[in-house]
């Protein structure tokens, strides 16, 4: 049986027909702009198409980015404003362009993943284990809300995981694997330091390392 499409994939097609709509309105401007004799847009129009492409692109890659800041910048000209369009679309099709949201935590996640590493060569396997194992949740609720998946705040990464899973955010297999890799930091958490060594830590990390870099990017 085949298996649903997440959600993101249905945003991301909201997401190129919105693109698709607004370069229309770029066209549109363009011709309008051509035709014009003193090289002007009517105000509705140029407002219009501005304000949706800022409002897309702020939602898209955030309010600083360079998208934004051009189409804020620029002069009212059509042309300008459909060339930071089809940049923008580009990108967006190349996966140049991530959450704004996601980057941030990303790189919060690495500042603690790098604590856990020296950690763990110092033997504090303990200590390293309990960082890794909020990263994942951490890392499991942003991947919630990227997903657009409802999560309660006592939500355990177990019950994040089967959420996930149910959305078909990723396969089985890592649904599996984070089952398993969670449990070393559930040990750590409630104490029963005896239920596992160094080496399943570095396998722990390893897999948090390797989520992280494929669904928060």
């Amino acid at each position: 049986m085949s298996m649903a499409a997440p959600k993101l994939t249905k945003d991301r097609q909201e997401v190129l027909l919105k693109f698709k709509e607004l370069l229309d309105k770029a066209n549109a401007a363009c011709e309008v702009f051509r035709q014009s004799g003193d090289g002007t847009l009517p105000g509705d129009m140029y407002f219009e198409l501005r304000v949706s492409s800022i409002n897309l692109l702020t939602r898209l890659a955030s309010e600083g980015s360079i998208y934004v800041q051009e189409l804020k910048k620029m002069n009212p000209n059509a042309f300008s404003m459909k060339g930071v369009l089809e940049a923008a679309r580009a990108d967006y099709l190349q996966g140049f362009m991530t959450d704004h949201r996601l980057l941030i935590s990303a790189e919060v996640f690495s500042d603690l993943l790098v604590q856990a590493e020296v950690l763990l060569d110092h033997d504090y396997k303990d200590a390293a284990a309990v960082i890794i194992r909020a990263v994942l949740e951490d890392g499991a609720r942003k991947l919630c809300e990227a997903h657009k998946i409802e999560v309660g705040k006592r939500d355990t990464i177990q019950q994040l995981n089967e959420k996930l899973y149910k959305e078909h955010a990723y396969t089985a297999l890592v649904h599996k694997e984070i089952i398993a890799k969670a449990e070393i930091g559930n040990c750590a958490a409630h104490g029963r330091f005896d239920q596992y060594k160094k080496d399943d830590f570095a396998a722990f990390l390893e897999f948090v390392l390797r989520f992280l870099a494929q669904y928060l990017r």
